[in-house]
């Protein structure tokens, strides 16, 4: 087939287009609700903390940005996914005849709060924010407004001017949505995208919600005279993470062959149902290389309740693995973020890990508890069984974070009844509760153990 020269180049322009259509409707579409508030007062909806300052909540309508200092700060009680939507409303809104100072913001999002005026652009911190202001307008009676988005400091901060030859209606309700994933960030106004930033290496999930003027204490201010309302936060309907970990046990350790010993290899079964309730979970069968099950928790903060349980196989090699798949790498269906992680063991003290972890809901998150104290939360709970090689401190059967006379009665009295195989008392993992248990127990009460939970 041959064509002429005008009609290849409209067939190539026809090509770029439907590309770039392709390209710019690339964004996942999130609908599963995780955070909605009408705006319409202070009162928290889902457990966050509301702080008006210079604003005005108008009944049926919403929060009226009323001067220049006017911010309505939301605190959420969780971090957000590093995918998702944002949507909200604004009426009475014009950054024509309401465009009073250079750079005036309506709307931002960003990881941590900062008062030291611009030091949160030097730091880890992820935002994006809508900004208006005299600068946005190609002339008298229109104006628009820039998109700013920084996934990790100002360094990689991009912008786009978006609408500078618009003019508004006061007596429009105006619908914006951003997108924001771990590749670009986009802006929309009444469903036409208008701008597609790039927004890679965000390490920070969102947390603060500014509406009105911004983050910075001598920062910038608010355009006065909008109304928000209907805010609404979006993330991915089938959301995962996933995490490969390896822990010691104490009690199991073996230094002559460097690995944990088996309470199949002393001739007892383990359990095909895994003894923690708050992750039931039967397997059709157990392998031989596979120490005890395992409690697997991520939590947001070092102090607050978990989100998301798994019971899981603990390897002779130190390794969890999760018996639905047998693979070492585990998944929860939550919201990527960043979590601390929890070991738990029915007679070993719980472990805590010493940061957070990054789950981006791609890649594997990894933390090895094995390789030092530095890894214990607050420097406790564990101990060094060999040379370089740490373990979770055994002698608490009773779960309750200590090692200490409760546990002595729960082996006490497994010893007296002459318990054997899979029980809490056998701390050293040969099948019977003897006077070898009572030494591990002795030794860590005589150190006043402790879990590394606070």
């Amino acid at each position: 087939m041959i064509f002429h020269a005008t009609g290849q180049k409209s067939a190539v322009l026809m090509l770029f287009s439907l590309l770039a259509a392709a390209l710019a409707n690339a964004q996942p579409v999130h609908t599963r609700l995780i955070y909605s508030h009408s705006l319409l007062n202070a009162t928290p909806t889902a457990g966050e903390s509301i702080v008006n300052l210079d604003g005005t909540f108008i009944a049926g309508k919403g929060w009226k940005s009323t001067i220049g200092n006017s911010q309505l700060t939301i605190t959420l009680p969780y971090t957000l996914p590093f995918e998702g939507t944002a949507i909200f409303n604004v009426t009475n809104f014009d950054p024509v005849s309401q465009n009073i100072s250079t750079k005036q913001h309506i709307f931002n999002l960003y990881s941590r709060i900062y008062y030291n005026n611009k030091d949160v652009f030097y730091t880890d911190a992820s935002w994006w924010n809508i900004r208006t202001g005299t600068e946005y307008s190609t002339g008298p009676g229109v104006a628009g407004f820039k998109f700013l988005a920084a996934p990790r400091g100002v360094g990689v901060r991009k912008e786009q001017r978006c609408l500078e030859s618009n003019t508004w209606d006061l007596n429009r309700t105006y619908e914006f949505k951003i997108i924001w994933t771990r590749t670009y960030a986009y802006c929309y106004l009444d469903g036409v995208l208008l701008s597609r930033l790039a927004f890679s290496g965000q390490v920070e999930p969102f947390k603060y919600i500014l509406i009105g003027r911004d983050n910075l204490y001598y920062g910038y201010t608010a355009q006065p005279g909008v109304i928000f309302s209907n805010l609404r936060i979006y993330g991915r309907q089938n959301p995962v993470i996933h995490f490969t970990g390896k822990a010691n046990l104490q009690g199991a350790y073996q230094t002559s062959t460097h690995t944990m010993r088996t309470l199949q290899s002393a001739g007892y079964a383990l359990p095909l149902q895994s003894p923690y309730a708050q992750a039931p979970h039967t397997a059709a069968s157990i392998p031989a290389n596979i120490v005890d099950w395992v409690l697997l928790s991520v939590r947001p903060s070092a102090t607050s309740a978990a989100v998301a349980w798994r019971s899981l196989w603990l390897r002779q090699d130190g390794r969890l693995i999760d018996p639905q798949s047998g693979s070492e790498t585990c998944t929860w269906p939550i919201d990527s973020g960043r979590f601390y992680v929890v070991l738990q063991h029915r007679n070993h003290l719980a472990a805590l890990s010493s940061d957070t972890l990054l789950f981006d809901g791609i890649n594997p998150s990894t933390w090895d508890f094995t390789t030092g104290l530095d890894k214990f939360y607050n420097s406790r709970g564990a101990l060094q069984v060999e040379t370089g090689v740490w373990a979770l401190q055994v002698g608490d059967p009773n779960g309750d974070g200590y090692v200490n006379n409760g546990d002595f009665t729960i082996w006490q009295t497994a010893c007296r009844s002459g318990q054997s195989g899979y029980c809490t008392g056998d701390l050293d993992f040969d099948g019977h509760c003897i006077v070898r248990d009572y030494v591990l127990w002795y030794n860590n009460a005589f150190l006043a153990a402790r879990s590394s939970l606070p």
